[in-house]
């Protein structure tokens, strides 16, 4: 059973149920416990009831027992131990107890029992000790232990040559890794010229615009000033002449409300005069009849008459004079009103002299509010193109940190290079020195081998075989 586990091409079939993990075992060693470390390993035979545990101490490799179990051997365990599972379920159980062991729930013990050992899965109690399970486990052979010996062997080297070929790619990529900083670096530098020879082009373009909108800022601030100095005149001389104006206008006011009031008073007057013609013709009605009426008497009434013809008269002449004063006021009404009206459109023209000065001082500050919006456009230009230089800096300054990086990075990955390159020396020393030292134990085992089949051939069946497997592991420890 135990050289299927050892057989090259069966060993294809095997399947690794517990990987190797270390676990502290206490070993009973001719009455003296003591707490030892040991690589425990279990693994199935595919498509077959069979499996093998396998214990190695840590610190000597050729101290090695096995336990391997089948059918037969699992239905002995079953009786002796009172399972009640199959043999699957047993083989999951292990597993399970082996877990158990690795989280430090259970423990294991190592105690031998007149000529073999038994491997105990115990757990601990303040009262007693309580097993859950025991397997008898046996020394290994020296074929087995040459077997697992060569395959861990295999392992280191595998190890070794996977660590040169990682060396070997750490080296690769830092070649690659400096070439990439050689071909960053010639960027750069290229870059570096480029940006200088930009930044200089835009400088003495800069300044060459910003003279010249200060050249032109200056002189369009000489011609507002001139502009608004001769507005400023142009505003005083009209605001003089509209104050002199708005006297004259309140002179001429005051003079047609005194024409008006003359004017209301000859109204009155001439109204007056009216009514006293209008009462002097019916006067002289009345007196006409009164004179058709006296005319039938005698003459003695005609002196009266004569009288009241030249009264007659005289109020006709006053009549003719009134109306004279009166056409003469009507005249000077007239006149007035001309003037009062001359004044006006005199008036008006002002107000739109004025409208007009105002529409101009309108449509200069127009033009003084685009020229203050063209210098504001301008320099807002020149604070982009400023920006977009201290942009053109940051990125360059971006550009030397990440060199910078890319240097530290490099000498990270040259440190751990060369610490790989020493962890591979030394494991390749460490291998080497192992494969001396287990050399020297193999060749021992082999001397040690060859003497003990010189033994006596008729011992019983069971003194032979633990003479085979007991003898040789004494010698070696």
């Amino acid at each position: 059973m135990d050289s299927s586990f050892i057989d090259i091409h069966r060993r294809r079939g095997v399947k690794v149920l517990f990987p190797n993990y270390q676990l502290p075992l206490k070993a009973d060693n001719y009455g003296i416990q003591t707490l030892q470390k040991y690589n425990v390993v279990m693994e199935k035979m595919d498509l077959q009831n069979l499996i093998q545990i396998r214990l190695t101490e840590c610190n000597d490799q050729s101290k090695m027992f096995i336990s391997t179990i089948d059918n037969n051997s699992y239905e002995q365990i079953r009786s002796e131990q009172s399972l009640h599972v199959t043999f699957q379920g047993f083989i999951d159980h292990l597993t399970k107890i082996l877990e158990c062991c690795k989280k430090e729930e259970l423990h294991m013990s190592l105690v031998r029992d007149n000529n073999f050992y038994l491997l105990q899965f115990y757990e601990k109690s303040p009262f007693k000790n309580l097993i859950h399970l025991f397997l008898r486990i046996e020394p290994a052979t020296t074929e087995t232990v040459l077997f697992h010996i060569n395959l861990l062997l295999q392992s280191f080297q595998d190890q070794a040559a996977d660590c040169a070929c990682q060396v070997q790619k750490y080296q690769r990529e830092l070649t690659l890794r400096d070439d990439t900083i050689n071909r960053l670096q010639n960027d750069l530098r290229t870059l570096n010229t480029k940006l200088q020879d930009q930044e200089n082009m835009i400088f003495s373009r800069n300044t060459d615009e910003i003279n010249r909108l200060q050249q032109a800022i200056k002189h369009l601030t000489d011609s507002k000033e001139l502009e608004e100095k001769r507005l400023k005149t142009m505003i005083s001389a009209m605001q003089e002449k509209i104050d002199q104006q708005n006297k004259e206008l309140l002179a001429n006011t005051e003079r047609i409300l005194q024409d008006t009031k003359r004017c209301e008073s000859v109204r009155e007057e001439n109204h007056k005069l009216k009514s006293h013609n209008a009462q002097a013709r019916d006067e002289i009605e009345r007196l006409k009849a009164e004179l058709y009426s006296y005319q039938n008497r005698d003459g003695r009434h005609e002196a009266l008459a004569l009288d009241l013809r030249k009264q007659t008269v005289e109020l006709q002449s006053k009549l003719k004079v009134n109306e004279k004063q009166k056409s003469d006021l009507e005249a000077e009404l007239e006149a007035e009103r001309n003037i009062c009206q001359t004044k006006k459109n005199a008036l008006q023209l002002t107000t739109d002299e004025i409208a007009t000065a105002n529409a101009v001082i309108s449509n200069l500050n127009k033009e003084i509010m685009k020229l203050k919006s063209k210098i504001e456009l301008r320099t807002e230009i020149a604070m982009r193109q400023e920006k977009l230089i201290q942009d053109k800096e940051k990125h360059y300054d971006e550009l030397q940190q990440t060199v910078k990086n890319i240097q530290v990075e490099h000498h990270k990955n040259r440190a751990l290079s060369e610490e790989h390159a020493h962890t591979v020396r030394r494991i390749k020393e460490n291998s080497e020195a192992i494969e001396e030292k287990y050399r020297k134990k193999i060749n021992d085992l082999i001397v040690k081998v060859s003497q003990c089949q010189n033994m006596e051939l008729n011992s019983i069946e069971n003194t032979n075989f633990s003479s085979r497997y007991l003898k040789p592991q004494n010698r070696i420890e």
